[in-house]
């Protein structure tokens, strides 16, 4: 017997990902078996499209995938865009202008006609010119570069980020927690303990937002969310079962219903196995 009245949202870096940016062949193996099968699930990332995809490869998702800590909800089947929460246009404008006057640029995500742009001005300090070089490495990642973010705001600007030290990036979160219109993650990289990110994006576009879309459309009466970081407190919102790997931050294990076992241990997908067979190991 299975559970379809239960939507499944998993995060990925540091949940359900291995160390080296994967899905283990035993992770893998299980998804794609239970995937088949029916199981009713969907991630929750920070990720953009043009890595998620190249990520899950192969693992047959049916549902919208919730991409850019909500902004965007993926269609994994057609690999296209299916929603996409705009920052309005003087807000962004906003945020501009905090940029220019803390110093930074940063990377601005945009959907003009429903494709995703990642767009910058220049590469200015090392911690974005490693952003850039390490997924245009890896996944080929399209970047555009413009003259001035500002010529953005009528783009549909849907997520601006930030990556730097924590120090450099404290005072301007505080000036952008002064702005109405956006909504702001801050929150530490899995992979390099010394960078945090600093995300900006629509009021309405979150992990929890996503989620909540996600399960209108499925009609689960029940959400049960896997996390590892503090980005995933507004996933935790969302569900009716929160749950934390062994190596999530120490807030949200506070916050979590349950503790599993590590991402190193393919802990999310042998919980889901367990759950969606009714509790029994097959």
């Amino acid at each position: 017997m299975t559970d379809t009245d239960t939507l499944y949202v998993t995060d990925l870096d540091g949940t359900l990902l291995q160390p080296d940016v994967s899905v283990s062949a035993r992770s893998r193996s299980m998804l794609a078996e239970l995937l088949a099968e029916g199981l009713p699930l969907t991630v929750a990332t920070a990720r953009t499209s043009f890595t998620v995809m190249p990520l899950l490869a192969g693992l047959p998702f049916t549902l919208p995938l919730i991409l850019q800590n909500g902004s965007v909800l993926h269609d994994p089947v057609h690999d296209r865009i299916t929603d996409a929460a705009g920052i309005a246009p003087d807000a962004f404008r906003d945020v501009v202008a905090l940029y220019r006057q803390f110093g930074f640029n940063g990377f601005v995500f945009c959907v003009p006609d429903d494709t995703l742009r990642c767009c910058y001005t220049e590469l200015s300090t090392p911690h974005m010119q490693n952003y850039y070089q390490a997924r245009q490495d890896r996944f080929r990642k399209p970047f555009y570069q413009v003259a001035a973010l500002t010529d953005l705001a009528d783009q549909c600007p849907v997520y601006l980020s930030l990556n730097a030290p924590k120090p450099q990036l404290d005072p301007i979160r505080e000036a952008l927690r002064q702005l109405s219109g956006i909504s702001v993650a801050y929150y530490q990289d899995v992979y390099e303990p010394e960078i945090w990110y600093l995300e900006v994006s629509a009021p309405e576009a979150s992990k929890f937002h996503g989620v909540r879309k996600v399960q209108a459309l499925t009609g689960a009466r029940h959400v049960t969310g896997f996390g590892d970081n503090r980005n995933d407190f507004p996933l935790f919102d969302a569900c009716d079962t929160k749950i934390a790997v062994g190596n999530a931050a120490d807030l949200l294990k506070e916050r979590a219903d349950l503790v599993i076992g590590s991402n190193t241990e393919d802990a999310v997908a042998e919980y889901l196995r367990k759950s969606f067979h009714g509790g029994k190991s097959t």
